[in-house]
This record gives structure tokens, C-alpha cells and sequence, in this order.
């Protein structure tokens, strides 16, 4: 029994649920951008890169490429300003469900940015990478889908 690909997908969901619990409404919405549109740059751009910088640098691979471009993106809009100050009312519960969808469709599309001999190996051996490899899409469409409510949910700023 293998269990490191399930301790890490554990680990990932499991960070991002409470780190958005922590971090807040307005973060985990960024959150939830910082995961589309790295998941849309792992998933175009990481062959690209891949056949352009591969055979220079031994040790980089497409997932590594991948997961550093979804890194990127998720940290460059987490990091960025608050824009609502401390009247606007915050909801735990929406940043709980943003951070478990975003840490879903993070590693759905990691996974899916993997080369295709490392992400066969990975779906036939692991049910959790099959799961969430097959449910990618929809994955995607529920966290576009919390994102735009969350948005149109946003409550009246206290005087």
C-alpha cells in the first residue's frame, strides 16, 4: 500500500481549507483566482517551457514546471492588498468552502500537467488522483461558480 500521493493530497486540502479559514473571505477569493488562473498557465504553458528549457537543465521536469507556475500565481494573488477594510462583513464558512474547492482543482490540474507516462502511473495507482483527475473540469466550474457568489453575497459595510 502506497500512501504518499495520499498524504500529500490530504496535506494540500488540508492547508488550503485552513490556511483560507484563517486568511479570510477576501483572501480566499484571491485564493480561488491566484488557483485559475494557475492552473490555465500550468496547463498551456508548462510543455512550452518544458521543451524550451528541458534538455538544458536536467533536473526539471513538466510537473515540477507546472506546479512552480501554479505556485507563482497562487502567491501573487494572495500577497496582494487587501481592498475592503475591517466594516465589510466576513463569512468563515465561504472561506472554508473556497480554500477545499481551491485545493481540489489545484491538484486536479497539477495532475493533469503531468506528462502522460508519470500521470498514468499516478491515476492507475492512486484512486484519489483518478477521482480528481476525471472531475477536473467540473472541479473548475464549482470554483468559478463560489467565486461569483461569494462576490454577489458580499454583505452591506457597517456605518
Amino acid at each position: 500500500m502506497k500512501l504518499g500521493f495520499d498524504i500529500i493530497f490530504f496535506a494540500v486540502i488540508g492547508l488550503s481549507t485552513v490556511g483560507s479559514f484563517f486568511l479570510g473571505e477576501e483572501k480566499s477569493q484571491r485564493l480561488m483566482i491566484g488557483v485559475i488562473t494557475g492552473s490555465f498557465a500550468a496547463s498551456i504553458f508548462a510543455e512550452p517551457i518544458y521543451k524550451l528549457v528541458g534538455s538544458k537543465v536536467s533536473f526539471i521536469n513538466q510537473g515540477l514546471i507546472a506546479l512552480t507556475l501554479l505556485a507563482l500565481c497562487i502567491v501573487m494573488c494572495v500577497l496582494a492588498k487587501n481592498v475592503r477594510d475591517s466594516k465589510w462583513p466576513k463569512s468563515k464558512i465561504k472561506a472554508l468552502i473556497a480554500g477545499a474547492l481551491s485545493g481540489l482543482a489545484g491538484m486536479a490540474y497539477v495532475i493533469a500537467a503531468l506528462p502522460e507516462q508519470t500521470r498514468s502511473v499516478l491515476i492507475t495507482e492512486h484512486n484519489l488522483a483518478a477521482i480528481v483527475y476525471d472531475l477536473r473540469i467540473y472541479l473548475m466550474a464549482a470554483l468559478v461558480l463560489a467565486l461569483l457568489l461569494s462576490y454577489w453575497t458580499i454583505g452591506k459595510a457597517k456605518k
